[in-house]
């Protein structure tokens, strides 16, 4: 029995090890990318340190349970960091819409809602369409889809990561 609280033990702290690390590893990635330093060189850091603390404990006595507990680690924090990124909701993004009918409508009740709103005119396959355009903080997303669901709930949206803004109109609106 006492064997089996060994394995247990290493198979934990190394799967805890590199969950932490992966979770890390994920956000300096999405900030890079974001071209957020600050927050990368933090991560980052904080990513290679867990690291080398994992690593040498998966190579000091190297076991087939360090091994899986690595890889369980690897797998379920990458996962982890993709969830707390989408929670964080760090940064904004740029909607286009283009709704089958009442453009206007659907622009007004926005911009009644604290979106910055342009529209602009543009001829589809088969007529000439209205396209909104919207550039909003993430945090904004949930209320920005359940107002396209309740009006339009059939326009066609194109989402675009947005990694710099300039002028305008870009809130945070808030939920309530």
């Amino acid at each position: 029995m006492e064997q089996f609280w060994v394995i247990a033990e290493s198979f934990t702290i190394v799967f805890v090890v590199k969950f932490v690390n992966m979770a890390l590893q994920t956000l300096s990635m999405n900030f890079l990318i974001k071209g957020r330093r600050l927050y990368t060189f933090i991560f980052a850091f904080l990513e290679v340190m867990v690291y080398l603390v994992g690593l040498s404990q998966v190579l000091n006595n190297m076991t087939i349970y360090k091994m899986l507990g690595y890889a369980f680690g690897y797998a379920t924090g990458a996962l982890f960091g993709i969830w707390l990124e989408q929670k964080l909701a760090i940064g904004n993004q740029t909607w286009l819409i283009i709704p089958n009918d009442n453009p206007y409508r659907l622009a007004y009740y926005l911009r009644d809602r604290g979106f910055g709103i342009t529209t602009i005119s543009g001829s589809g396959m088969d007529s000439n369409r209205t396209i909104i355009l919207t550039t909003t903080m993430r945090k904004n997303i949930a209320l920005l889809s359940a107002s396209l669901a309740e009006l339009a709930p059939d326009a066609f949206v194109s989402v675009l990561d947005t990694r710099t803004t300039m002028g305008g109109h870009v809130n945070r609106i808030p939920r309530g």
